[in-house]
């Protein structure tokens, strides 16, 4: 199987538009899993390495073996360069009050508008689902 697994992995990685592959088979003979993760050079590659994927590898590896993979675990993907998100300009901290992160599991304290308040004399309605 890491025969099988090994060609896999090299028959992807010979295309000219692979950035990498790999290719794993675990599981017993009852229920062979692959796992096919492949990256791209460029998004226009993807759907095409798809295709190729499932409708040539996969069943050549099956025909190696002799036998149907149970499950196919695959993964996508296309290389590219990481851009770095510009800074993100600081809160303003009246619109946008932070000071509860430093107590964040704290209930907060009825104010006047927040409609948390009890009248006097009036006793709090048990709300529960009993």
């Amino acid at each position: 199987m890491q025969k099988i697994a090994s060609f896999g992995s090299q028959q992807c990685q010979s295309k000219d538009s692979v950035h990498s592959a790999m290719c794993t088979i675990t599981g017993s003979p009852d229920e062979l899993v692959v796992n096919v993760a492949c990256t791209a050079k460029s998004e226009e590659h993807v759907s095409e390495l798809m295709q190729y994927v499932n409708d040539a590898l996969l069943p050549q590896m099956e025909k190696f073996l002799g036998i149907q993979f149970e499950v196919r675990n695959l993964q996508f993907a296309v290389a590219g360069h990481e851009s770095l998100a510009a800074a993100p300009s600081p809160l303003d901290e009246v619109a946008y009050p932070t000071n509860w992160l430093d107590r964040p599991f704290s209930a907060p304290a009825p104010t006047p508008t927040s409609g948390l308040e009890i009248a006097t004399g009036e006793s709090p309605t048990d709300l529960s689902m009993a």
